[in-house]
């Protein structure tokens, strides 16, 4: 209660502070008290276990730093911090990501952690503005515990690097009217727990690519007096005879999109080309101002073991504009997915195709008209064993509910009558199979949740409008009802009570409320990176399309030969005082008026035909269940 206290307090100090602008403001020793008086605790003594570090000593403006909280001691953890960066004048400079879900920014001129989860480390990207000049400081308020806050401890001293860019000063300078705010993205494939895309399965060992090392940094901004967007690449560790592009599309997947690459030929000449990817052409074609504004290379250069490409986008004239095969022309308007890609240039120097574990499709929307940073750094070693857990986690989930939870939902629906003369263990067979089946599926999907569980290392998705979300919502609701169901079943009336309706309505609200659920849920999921192909959204579709026409099926069958029945002066058994609470434990001994009673209510083609039906069913949810989890182990 104390720390969700103490950090409200923080950010309403932020409100009254007037440097909440990063790149202006002074840091008051106000939220410092408030965070010592609330807790009614003087600062303790420096400790060495924890440290602050940073992925480079030295900073270049628009250049990200990423800056790492952690214990020196495994079991040493922190529930809070505290993190600003201050120039030698004591202005705060420079502006933060987070690269942690549950870290919030712009807290009196900083940046603080709002989660009451106890952690060993937290990273944070920090970017240097325009007007950083001189040494700047990284300090970091670290809060152990309710009585346990280190101040003045952990501090680290970054300084410039000192780098000419006068050859393109003019071009990156806005004027006092243009644009100025600067967001910033941030795409790291070692540190979060977003899906990456490469081609290592969770059980094979690969050799990672020669592209394994290469990190991108793409930074555009937007002068709106103009209307020109500058655009400037450095790519770090590509290698001679290498491209690494930044590619534009309306969708997040590769293929469609406009492509900006950037070359280093084999005597380390730099070349920037446009390319268009049309129709998921695997070769890119060159592509001109006919596809939306015009390319103007302003500086290509290697230089300190980095590859600069530096060029404009201007002229975005509409009416010249045509489309060429699928792909719209390019606007500074539209939104886009960020693609990143790095391959091999042949001898003529045209780019081969991209490495298999060395390209990704972002989820967040881009502008040309709006400033940005984005940094891609690539690591194909990561994926397979960090994935594992989420693999099998889907090929779980995936056959049980599409082919052993739907196989029990039929059969308890549409085969009390045609196997209720057959017993298993003086069970009816057809309650013998739907509760074997339905109690598997549930153990599966409670060890499915938990390799999910493992993977997350406790934590939840975070909350907001997006699939994750959804899907991890829509998960759990469906996990909890399959966990009850048993329990429901356990505590059932005795067939012949007068309350036994009551279980029958609560058993099949719970259970087809399950089920819709995980259609949504396993949906869901194939908008993931693990799911990238489309494919598996077909298949998806294909199934959903099959669960409607199979219980259609299945209800017209049934609705026909009822009607006959009836027609013929056979009793319903739906309707007549024998229940089938009656036929589930009825003992094997009073089989002799059952049958006679069930073979009067289901006829030979009847049964015929749900049984053909039921084994196309398994066959399709067979089929379905071992694509998907092929895309999922190949993705």
């Amino acid at each position: 209660m104390k720390i969700s206290i103490v950090f409200f307090l923080l950010t309403i100090c932020s409100l009254f502070h007037e440097g909440i602008n990063l790149s202006d403001g002074k840091f008051s020793n106000t939220c410092d008290k408030i965070v010592l008086e609330q807790y009614n605790v003087n600062p303790t003594t420096c400790s060495s276990n924890f440290i602050i570090k940073s992925s480079q000593s030295t900073y270049t403006i628009d250049e990200p730093i990423h800056v790492t909280i952690q214990s020196t001691l495994p079991d040493k953890k922190f529930v809070g911090i505290y993190l600003f960066a201050q120039d030698t004048k004591n202005i705060n400079v420079g502006s933060w990501k987070i690269t942690d879900l549950l870290i919030e920014s712009v807290s009196c001129g900083g940046l603080m952690h709002s989660s009451k989860i106890e952690k060993t480390s937290i990273e944070t990207v920090w970017y240097p503005s325009s007007n950083v000049v001189g040494d700047v400081m990284i300090k970091a308020i670290i809060i152990e515990n309710d009585n346990t806050i280190y101040i003045d401890c952990y501090n680290i001293i970054l300084t410039p690097q000192i780098i000419n860019y006068s050859s393109f000063t003019d071009e990156t300078s806005l004027e006092p009217n243009t644009t100025t705010t600067t967001s910033t993205t941030t795409q790291n494939t070692t540190t979060t727990t977003t899906l990456t895309t490469t081609s290592a399965s969770g059980n094979t060992t690969q050799t990672p690519s020669p592209a394994a090392s290469v990190s991108i940094n793409v930074t555009w901004t937007f002068n709106n007096e103009i209307n020109v967007t500058n655009v400037v690449m450095s790519v770090y560790n590509l290698k001679s005879s290498q491209w690494a592009a930044i590619g534009l599309g309306v969708k997040e997947a590769m293929g469609e999109a406009h492509v900006f690459m950037c070359k280093q030929l084999a005597n380390n000449t730099i070349v920037i080309n446009r390319y268009i990817n049309p129709n998921k052409h695997e070769h890119p074609e060159h592509a001109g101002s006919e596809q939306g504004g015009i390319l103007t290379p302003v500086q290509q250069q290697f230089r300190d073991g980095v590859v600069i490409c530096q060029f404009t986008l201007s002229n975005f004239n509409i009416e010249r504009f045509q489309q060429l095969k699928t792909i719209s022309p390019l606007s500074q308007t539209a939104s886009y997915h960020p693609l990143f890609a790095v391959g091999l240039l042949n001898s003529t120097n045209d780019p081969q195709k991209h490495f298999d574990d060395s390209h990704t499709a972002l989820s967040e929307f881009v502008q040309l008209n709006q400033n940005k940073t984005i940094l891609y750094k690539i690591n194909s070693t990561d994926d397979g064993g960090s994935l594992t857990f989420v693999r099998v986690h889907g090929a779980i989930m995936v056959f049980t509910w599409i082919l052993i939870i739907s196989t029990g939902v039929l059969i308890s629906r549409y085969f009390k009558n045609s196997w209720a003369t057959n017993f298993i263990c003086g069970k009816a067979a057809w309650f013998a199979a739907h509760r074997f089946l339905m109690s598997m599926g549930a153990i599966l999907t409670v060890l499915g949740f938990l390799f999910i569980l493992v993977f997350n290392q406790g934590s939840w998705v975070e909350k907001g409008p997006t699939r994750a979300f959804a899907h991890s919502i829509t998960g759990v609701i469906a996990i909890s009802f399959v966990f009850f169901q048993p329990f429901i079943a356990l505590f059932r009336c005795e067939p012949d009570s007068r309350f036994r309706f009551i279980f029958n309505y609560i058993h099949a609200f719970v259970g087809f409320s399950a089920f819709i659920l995980s259609i949504a849920a396993l949906f869901l999921a194939t908008y993931f990176r693990i799911l990238k192909d489309t494919k598996a959204r077909l298949f998806m579709i294909l199934w959903i399309g099959w669960i409607g026409l199979i219980f259609i099926a299945f209800e017209i069958i049934q609705s026909y030969f009822r009607k006959k029945s009836n027609e013929s002066g056979y009793s319903n058994i739906n309707v007549s005082n024998t229940t089938i609470g009656e036929i589930v434990e009825s003992p094997k001994s009073s089989t002799t008026n059952l049958t006679h009673f069930v073979q009067q209510q289901e006829n030979t083609l009847e049964r015929k035909l749900k049984h053909v039906l039921l084994a196309i069913h398994v066959l399709i949810a067979v089929i379905i269940a071992i694509m998907m989890t092929i895309f999922i182990f190949s993705t």
